[in-house]
């Protein structure tokens, strides 16, 4: 062991701050090496600018001489995914531990398996907020605002994006991709429903990925906001409990948290559900056509098959609004709100009730 490693042992750190500091280390060092090779030459044409910024420009110039640049889509787009899965693996781990782990022991939550789950919960929370904020400025100023579902077809394939746009899109993807190392490698304690949350990642990031190759990211950014946006009161939600507030906040906060789980997971994304099945393919939105080269991936058949990855999901979230019931049937008779479930490891802390499980989505 040199003798760096010796002083920076768990003796002399903390045991958890070791731990944290062993998880950063590894991103830390990779986003280093690109952001270094991108110095040398600070140029676009160094490769490592496709991983700092987002490629294919496309110069649009309107009646009136003005120029503005929209971005395409292409293989470059894979480094940009692939940087921010490392920036991900580290802002998660530096909000946990150096942020969120410090207000978990000020909030009093004794139990480790608790501040390790407020910590889960609170980081996930923090990235819907800013998700679902940037969704809406983009659904804000785009012509199928407020869910006018209508115009996610008129004049399809969307194939050019803003950068706004392109870069919401990408990072989201990146995300995703991101979550479903985490549960793959256990980096969080799994809950009995691993396998529904490792499907409904796997079938998230097929809709994501898909979406934006065949030109659908009008329709992923309206679903986004329905997940992103239910997302944040459920974190909340559980953050509360974790803090052992009063009991009549935390059934309010669930209470809150279920209204706007109906309203945005069955009723928005059902009506963008049905808009795919009843709007896409009228001649009056756009050609209904087969041309992949030139964009057009939507048919009468092959919107069945994004359709079916939708109504996956749709499943996933009717079983979860099921235990969520059985939550609000234990509200409803006095009691709190608290989840019948307990992690899957058998340890001292398991016995703990924890609120409803997260199926980050």
């Amino acid at each position: 062991m040199s003798i760096q490693d010796e002083k920076r042992k768990p003796s002399s750190l903390g045991l958890k701050n070791y731990i944290a500091e062993r998880q950063i280390e590894l991103p830390l060092k990779i986003i280093s090496a690109i952001l270094a090779s991108y110095l040398v030459s600070p140029d676009p044409q160094n490769p490592f600018s496709k991983f700092l910024f987002i490629s294919y420009h496309i110069y649009k110039t309107d009646s009136d001489g003005n120029i503005s640049v929209l971005y395409g889509k292409g293989y470059w787009d894979f480094a940009y995914i692939t940087f921010w899965v490392v920036v991900f693996t580290l802002i998660r781990e530096c909000i946990m531990w150096y942020i969120l782990r410090p207000i978990a022991i000020w909030g009093g939550i004794k139990s480790e398996r608790k501040i390790v789950r407020f910590m889960e919960q609170g980081y996930v929370t923090i990235y819907y907020i800013i998700a679902a904020s940037v969704g809406l400025v983009i659904m804000r100023n785009s012509p199928y605002w407020f869910f006018e579902t209508k115009h996610l077809w008129v004049g399809y394939p969307h194939y050019e994006l803003t950068y706004l746009a392109k870069s919401y899109y990408l990072i989201q993807f990146a995300f995703w991709l991101q979550q479903i190392v985490v549960l793959v490698l256990q980096i969080e304690r799994p809950r009995k429903d691993l396998l529904q949350l490792i499907a409904h990642h796997i079938i998230t990031i097929l809709l994501i990925g898909g979406s934006y190759l065949s030109n659908f990211t009008r329709t992923g950014n309206a679903v986004f906001i329905t997940m992103d946006f239910s997302d944040i009161w459920l974190g909340l939600s559980k953050c509360m409990k974790y803090l052992n507030l009063p009991g009549f906040v935390t059934n309010i906060s669930f209470i809150n948290f279920m209204i706007i789980w109906v309203y945005a997971r069955h009723y928005l994304y059902g009506i963008v559900a049905y808009s795919l099945w009843a709007d896409s393919c009228l001649p009056e939105n756009n050609e209904c056509i087969w041309d992949p080269l030139n964009g057009y991936w939507l048919t009468w058949w092959s919107k069945y098959i994004i359709l079916f990855g939708m109504l996956l999901l749709q499943i996933l979230m009717i079983y979860w609004f099921i235990l969520i019931l059985r939550i609000a049937w234990k509200v409803a008779n006095g009691q709190t709100a608290e989840d019948s479930r307990s992690d899957s490891e058998n340890d001292e802390d398991c016995s703990e009730k924890a609120p409803l499980s997260k199926k980050t989505d």
